[in-house]
């Protein structure tokens, strides 16, 4: 497995092209925004894109999919819990002063719990609320990659002040998926560079904290 994060929009936010070297079987997590800059990678790297998967539904990560998923042709998946916040995005990109965009259309249901198979891979599926209601982390041990969204990023945590969030569901939602993680863990945030479990098992104060 090879992940390629391409920051993009006015958040910042991580898009990840995952694709195998060798199949160049792939699929897209997150592209909300600069969705021809993604598309053009994509290209480059002659993948074929099978599905996009949203690790939530807040603006940032789902505001301009919707051409990506019209140009793929390919399925979305967003946890349920979610659906309602993904829909409401044009109402935040105008709140926000950001240019119009189409609500994205979903397909499927991300599993809250379970296996979930995509592109050729296998990864764990866990329901990690606090963020946002739908939250999903997706873990695929075999490769030590944690795809986290806006769980727990380098140093930090996603925040809880927005509408949804509970810092209560946050806390409980990182003792249960990814403090158990080893430390090895490769952790692939919706913000800020990579980082693994190890490290911010010892230096993240919000992590130390829950130990």
């Amino acid at each position: 497995m090879k992940i390629e994060v391409i920051t993009v929009g006015p958040f910042a936010m991580n898009a990840l092209i995952v694709f195998s070297p060798d199949s160049k079987r792939g699929f897209l997590v997150d592209p909300g925004d600069e969705v021809e800059r993604i598309l053009k990678r994509v290209e480059e790297l002659a993948v074929k894109i099978e599905a996009i998967v949203f690790t939530h539904g807040h603006i940032d990560h789902v505001a301009y999919a919707e051409e990506a998923r019209v140009r793929l042709g390919v399925p979305t998946y967003l946890h349920p819990e979610d659906w309602q916040m993904a829909a409401a995005a044009p109402q935040q990109a105008a709140m926000f002063g950001l240019p119009p965009c189409p609500v994205v259309k979903i397909d499927h249901e991300l599993p809250g719990s379970g296996s979930f198979e995509v592109a050729g891979f296998s990864f764990d599926c866990h329901h990690t609320p606090g963020h946002s209601p739908g939250s999903v982390t997706m873990v695929c041990p075999e490769q030590k990659v944690a795809l986290v969204g806006d769980l727990v990023f380098e140093g930090s945590v996603g925040r809880t002040d927005l509408p949804g969030c509970s810092p209560r569901a946050l806390d409980e939602s990182i003792q249960r998926v990814i403090l158990p993680l080893s430390d090895d863990i490769v952790l692939y945030p919706g913000h800020g560079p990579t980082t693994t479990v190890g490290r911010e098992r010892r230096s993240n104060p919000f992590l130390r904290a829950l130990q």
